[in-house]
């Protein structure tokens, strides 16, 4: 891997006086340019070049073209447009799919109320119960104080 060259104090005296020229250089950075200037006669030389381009480009009037240029237009693509639209289709689907199936579970189950008594060894029962309807065997019922309980 190649290590980049640190710039020199020369390379940023000219960048900074680039930017001089731009109105783009903050206050220090112009100290360190006009500190640097002082002590080297190339880069002064280079910033009064820059500068004297960038007067004479500033008070040239502005060409007119010749003849008329015409810039022709692109193509609109309308392959994009139709999968979108499908795409967009099918997200709304899929969401009130979601919608309508989330309201039509939550009116057709009935949840019992939570028990009140409920030891830590009635929780894990109850998991197991909860195990055994999922995996299609039918519920067991347990007995509760004096009345059972369909889990």
């Amino acid at each position: 891997m190649l290590t980049p060259i640190p710039p020199t104090d020369c390379a940023r005296a000219r960048e900074s006086a680039s930017a001089r020229l731009d109105g783009e250089l903050v206050e220090l950075q112009a100290a360190r340019l006009e500190a640097h200037l002082s002590s080297c006669p190339e880069c002064r030389a280079y910033a009064a070049g820059i500068g004297e381009i960038t007067r004479q480009l500033s008070a040239a009037p502005l060409a007119q073209p010749g003849e008329a240029v015409f810039v022709p237009q692109r193509l609109r693509r309308t392959g994009f447009v139709p999968a979108a639209a499908a795409a967009a289709f099918i997200v709304a689907v899929a969401g009130s799919s979601f919608a309508v199936g989330g309201m039509l579970g939550s009116q057709g189950s009935h949840v019992p109320p939570p028990a009140t008594t409920a030891t830590s060894a009635l929780a894990g029962s109850i998991d197991q119960q909860a195990l055994t309807m999922v995996r299609g065997q039918p519920p067991k019922t347990i007995q509760l104080t004096s009345r059972a309980v369909a889990i």
